[in-house]
């Protein structure tokens, strides 16, 4: 069977090689190669030549081709990349390795399921290229080819396989990608919450930047600016606390497709709400505008502790705080010396709501 051979060089034209490019150049010279191609030596040479004159400013522009499939009988094939291009400083820089490819509607026109599956290889090579870092996207990036290479092999074999044995193959691979989706879910997620508390440690750099001018500020008679700057730092360092408690349990999530600088941005805002919902616990409780506790006499070290204590736990429970400020703005939480109808029966705070049961902190 003769093929068509094109007059001159696509890559002559432009400066630039895609990935549909190289892979119509491969298609045509790997048959032209064969014996019954029908084509000449010289023409082979000349194919072989504008391939490898394609590859070479493919590799350029995209990285070195690590791993590539290509079809048999159809102008289809996946490849990955890697490495940095050699074209420009900042495309250098820029450059996101490894990266990978694909052309196939030729291959799946008439393979929905394989399609499916295809698109969802794309997806998730995009997601994980763009999101994961380091040893966790080379993983993700290398499975989802094996996988895409499998689907196209599966297309090759089409004819060889029975009917039954083929949809199982094709089950088999999507429950694979389905397992692979899951692990760059829980690899992102452990990604973003590196963002995030890195995110905290800048707002508490912040924090304690404003806490030194708070020092300063607060100095006047009748003003605890110990306990306040104390009641600052217990809320910052309860809501810390709250978040890392949550990593460890494993139920701390986050938006991890956003950029990584809104991640950062919400991660730096935590503590500082923690400080306030500290600050506010004691004005709420020196005020009298809540009296859900006795409070200890004024200018004691029993004072200084209650009050961080609270604090803390207004930081690390954001729900607890927000509950007891509303039952100060309705009247429930203002009753003297206890619970009503019950005088003198002073009411725990772990009774009003329990510390621990917070929201989502990234939620909050």
């Amino acid at each position: 069977m003769a093929i068509p051979v094109p007059d001159s060089p696509p890559t002559a034209a432009r400066e630039r090689v895609t990935f549909p490019d190289l892979v119509r150049i491969h298609f045509r010279w790997r048959h032209a190669v064969r014996e019954d191609s029908g084509v000449g030596e010289a023409e082979q040479a000349r194919l072989a030549e504008l391939y490898h004159d394609a590859l070479a400013r493919f590799e350029s522009e995209h990285g070195e081709l690590i791993n590539a499939y290509w079809c048999a009988d159809v102008e289809s094939a996946v490849a990955l990349t890697a490495g940095k291009p050699n074209t420009g400083w900042l495309r250098r820089l820029l450059a996101v390795s490894p990266r990978f490819h694909r052309v196939s509607d030729w291959a799946t026109k008439d393979e929905p399921d394989i399609a499916r599956a295809l698109h969802d290889c794309d997806e998730l090579a995009v997601r994980a290229c763009e999101v994961l870092r380091g040893r966790s996207r080379r993983i993700t990036v290398q499975l989802v080819m094996t996988a895409a290479c499998h689907l196209l092999s599966l297309i090759d074999a089409r004819g060889e396989n029975p009917p039954q044995a083929h949809k199982a193959a094709v089950a088999a691979e999507q429950r694979a990608l389905a397992g692979l989706r899951r692990d760059y879910r829980d690899a992102a997620n452990g990604d973003a919450q590196l963002v995030y508390f890195g995110g905290m440690v800048i707002g508490i750099a912040l924090l304690a930047w404003l806490y030194v001018i708070a020092h300063s500020v607060l100095r006047g008679e009748g003003v605890e600016e110990r306990t306040i700057i104390g009641c600052l730092v217990g809320g910052a360092l309860g809501a810390v606390v709250s978040v890392i408690a949550r990593i460890n349990s494993g139920t701390f999530a986050l938006d991890f497709d956003v950029a990584r600088g809104y991640t950062l941005f919400l991660g730096a805002l935590r503590p500082v709400i923690g400080s306030i919902f500290g600050l506010l616990a004691y004005f709420m409780l020196t005020s009298g505008f809540v009296d859900i506790f006795k409070l200890p006499a004024e200018d004691t070290l029993q004072r200084f502790y209650f009050l961080c204590v609270i604090a803390f736990a207004a930081g690390f429970s954001e729900r607890w705080a927000q509950d007891t400020l509303t039952g100060g703005l309705t009247g429930r939480g203002a009753i003297k010396g206890g619970v009503a109808g019950k005088p003198g029966a002073a009411k725990p705070p772990a009774q009003r709501a329990p510390v621990g049961a917070d929201s989502d902190p990234a939620a909050d």
